[in-house]
Parts: structure tokens; C-alpha cells; sequence
């Protein structure tokens, strides 16, 4: 059985449990923790966990940041934008904190969207995470959501975990987080 198949087993059997939507919100995020090398073949397989998702009578909202840091500079006016992009320094103070804000409201505003069924019965699915990489540390969005976001949180999240401590594609130091996470099984 190939990654992608243990990490779907693996959400099936935790998304079938009796689920708790009145804990605080970092004891509702899932943390999906997969090879970076594997996010191609993860990405032609969101459609699965969605399904299973569905088995489980809970609404699905699926949020993709791939291309989000281009949707951010695209706010910037023409000139300020190349200044930025010719001057990394200048890039990285601009995205510290205002590329988390951008991020956190792109999550929010997809959540006030009308779904399939009420709000905290929805299991909100992020994907293309990579595309923070080098700007926002994951766990700085997580904590910028409101506190009050409904339903459960469930990241892909291309990295490793060891403990609690995750490390955002291998290569970042890892932080301590309180997020379930869901393993392919060694």
C-alpha cells in the first residue's frame, strides 16, 4: 500500500470517530503530514479524502493557497511591486506581517461562503501549502485564524513530525504543536 493509500486509511478511520466541535480551535486542527516529495500525488487525490469526508456525513470546503503569494503582490501597485521583487530584504519585511494577514483573510473569506451544511459540521481542508514557504511559518496562520473558526481544520502539510514538534518541508526547525496528526503507517 503506497503512502497516499495509508494517509486516506488513516483520515477514514479518524474522521469516522465521534468528533468534538466545541473544543478551541488547536484542539481541531488535523495535520495530514506527508513527504514533500509526494505532493503532486497527494494532490491528484484530494478528491478521496472528500469522499471519505462525506461518508462521514460532514460537510467538505476545500481551500487552496497555490498561488497565493502572487495573488498578494498582485495588491501592491506596479512600482512598489518591483522594488520589492528586486530587493529580497525589502520582500521579506513586507511579508512579515502583512503576507499572514493576506493568508488568514483569504481562509476566513472562504469560510463565510455558504456550504452544504452548517458550519461547524465542516471538515475545511487546506491545500498548497508550499507556497508559504520562506514568507509564513503554517503555525503563524493557524494562530492568526479567529478563534471562533467553525468545524475542524485539516492541513496538508508537506514536512515531517517527530513528537509534536513539525517541520515544514524538512528543512525548517520544527515547532510544537498541539494539532492531531495523521501518519501513513510505517
Amino acid at each position: 500500500m503506497g503512502r497516499i493509500d495509508q494517509l486516506l486509511a488513516a483520515y477514514s478511520r479518524q474522521i469516522s470517530l465521534p468528533l468534538k466541535f466545541d473544543l478551541p480551535l488547536s484542539q481541531r486542527v488535523w495535520f495530514v503530514v506527508y513527504p514533500p516529495e509526494e505532493e503532486r500525488r497527494l494532490a491528484t487525490r484530494i478528491g478521496e479524502f472528500e469522499i471519505a469526508t462525506k461518508d462521514a456525513k460532514l460537510a467538505w470546503k476545500l481551500i487552496d493557497l497555490q498561488g497565493v503569494f502572487a495573488d498578494w503582490m498582485d495588491t501592491f501597485d506596479p512600482e512598489e511591486r518591483e522594488q520589492c521583487l528586486a530587493n529580497q530584504d525589502i520582500l521579506e519585511n513586507y511579508a512579515d506581517p502583512f503576507f499572514k494577514d493576506f493568508v488568514c483573510s483569504r481562509i476566513s473569506a472562504a469560510l463565510v461562503e455558504p456550504s452544504e451544511t452548517a458550519g461547524n459540521q465542516t471538515v475545511v481542508a487546506v491545500t498548497g501549502l508550499m507556497d508559504l514557504y520562506d514568507f509564513v511559518h503554517v503555525s503563524t496562520v493557524v494562530e492568526g485564524l479567529d478563534k471562533t473558526f467553525p468545524g475542524i481544520l485539516l492541513l496538508f502539510f508537506p514536512g515531517d513530525r517527530e513528537g509534536n514538534s513539525y517541520s515544514f518541508l524538512g528543512a525548517r526547525t520544527g515547532w510544537n504543536y498541539l494539532a492531531l496528526p495523521i501518519l501513513a503507517e510505517s
